[in-house]
């Protein structure tokens, strides 16, 4: 059986820029702009952009950086785990290729630095360093703007970022790339997906989205944390004490945020770009909670993210989480281990290495094993109160799997919030035993299935409750590798 095995690390600069341009307003490159360099990893020679029937192309993207080294070595912030990947990927490509005769990968990395990259041109009067761009406020001198994301924003400029770097680092016949982000990185990645602008989902042609196979997302700032969902501690406006006290300075990497990505954080929300990518190409939206210190949010957070900020409803797996108003609700994404905002990218933590080891069995198991996506969500709340020992009705869910695609087992994930009487008491609890969960059909072709619920924990009252449920399938060849076309 022939195989072919090429691994490279990304493209020339002045080989490799592709020629399609974000929206109508193509830049040319810079001459110094920073190069990733492809690399043979077994010669150590610079080599062409990978070629082969399946093509497979990652692009690690980093988050906000709040100085002016830390911007610089923005690229640098993810080499653990892309080394990491990468050193797995001979093996698994050649295992991959022996179980699928016929079938041949090639394989290129890259990692982006946005803070560097061809920056749009468009930019506040007083502000000419393309490096402040998280400066950028809505009315700053110089542009006409009304939102973050218009021209002349830091929403707008990093999106525009990400698509040169795309276009830098891969060549125009690149194709089935995987966009993997942390943090801030992450949001944008599901928005230049989704042709996210100004207006929303699919209102900005970003020129890259048919070259996207993915996105991964790790602790990936998905919502708008201005949102009254989250609870900040010590104050309730974050954009306001984003922008006026240091509060978050050392949360978000070292510094202070700029006044334009406090915007940008707290008023824009990535959880219709996210769910656009679940439904219409594959994600792995990896989340996290545990003890953080500092912390700026009470309940489950990662220090720096509200744990229920981190995914959406469309991103395959449901956790409990706390909520205001002392209740609960529910975090989407797959919790991949009990990390801080920053383990993954700070060689220092104690837990660097575990969460290197965890996002990289995510990836990995996303490309080669299994690409879930959510096919159907839900919320159901009950319509009375149902007494001890006694059951909900059968909540039927889900429908038909996609095409292509076949059920998961179980068909549906479901989880719960039991109300208590009284308001903002905090005997709300999340549900941990009494579900009663059955598939539907076994021939793989239907994602479905019914649940009920049996109040069997308080034998002296009755008790309302809120679901939260999915439906998910795969690929009928498991992972993304087996969708992703030749060429």
């Amino acid at each position: 059986m022939h195989r072919l095995l090429l691994i490279a690390f990304a493209m020339t600069a002045s080989a490799c820029v592709a020629h399609d341009s974000p929206g109508d307003s193509p830049a040319d490159e810079p001459a110094d702009s920073p190069v990733d360099e492809p690399v043979d990893e077994s010669t150590g020679e610079s080599i062409s952009a990978a070629t082969g029937p399946i093509q497979i192309n990652l692009l690690f993207i980093h988050g906000v950086q709040n100085d002016a080294g830390g911007k610089s070595r923005a690229h640098n912030s993810l080499n653990d785990l892309r080394t990491a990947i990468a050193n797995d990927m001979p093996s698994l490509i050649a295992n991959y290729q022996a179980s699928h005769p016929g079938v041949s990968i090639a394989f290129a990395a890259a990692s982006a630095n946005l803070y560097t990259a061809t920056p749009s041109g468009i930019h506040p009067s007083d502000s000419t360093n393309p490096t402040l761009m998280d400066d950028w406020e809505v009315g700053d001198p110089g542009c006409t703007t009304t939102r973050q994301g218009d021209p002349c924003t830091t929403a707008y400029e990093w999106r525009f970022r990400l698509v040169k770097e795309i276009q830098r680092l891969f060549p125009s016949t690149a194709r089935n790339i995987v966009l993997i982000g942390h943090s801030t990185g992450g949001r944008v990645a599901f928005e230049v997906a989704s042709n996210t602008g100004p207006g929303g989902v699919g209102t900005q042609n970003w020129g890259v989205q048919s070259r996207i196979a993915a996105v991964v997302s790790i602790n990936g700032m998905i919502d708008g944390l201005q949102s009254s969902k989250y609870n900040a501690v010590g104050f309730s406006d974050f954009v306001a004490t984003c922008k006026n006290t240091d509060v978050l300075a050392g949360l978000f990497g070292a510094g202070v945020p700029g006044n334009g990505w406090c915007e940008y954080a707290g008023n824009v929300s990535g959880v219709a770009a996210a769910n656009w990518v679940g439904q219409n190409k594959r994600s792995r939206v990896l989340i996290s909670q545990t003890s953080c210190s500092p912390s700026l949010w009470t309940g489950n957070s990662d220090g720096s993210l509200p744990f229920a900020a981190q995914g959406s409803p469309f991103s395959p797996g449901v956790n409990m989480t706390p909520a205001a108003g002392q209740t609960f609700t529910v975090a989407f994404g797959r919790s991949y281990g009990a990390f801080c905002h920053s383990t993954i990218t700070s060689s220092g933590d104690s837990r660097h290495a575990a969460a290197v080891s965890a996002a990289r069995a995510q990836i990995e198991d996303l490309i080669f094993t299994s690409a879930t996506r959510v096919d159907q969500q839900g919320t159901i709340s009950t319509s009375a109160a149902v007494p001890f020992n006694g059951s909900t009705p059968t909540f039927n869910v889900g429908g038909a799997c996609p095409t292509g695609d076949v059920a998961l087992s179980p068909h549906i994930q479901v989880v719960g919030v039991c109300k208590h009487p009284g308001f903002f008491d905090g005997d709300d609890h999340a549900i941990t035993n009494g579900f009663t969960v059955t598939s539907g059909a076994t021939s793989g072709a239907t994602c479905n299935g019914t649940f009920r619920w049996s109040q069997i924990h308080d034998s002296n009252n009755s008790h309302n409750a809120t679901f939260f449920w999915q439906t998910r399938s795969r690929p009928s060849g498991g992972g993304l590798l087996s969708i992703l076309p030749p060429g």
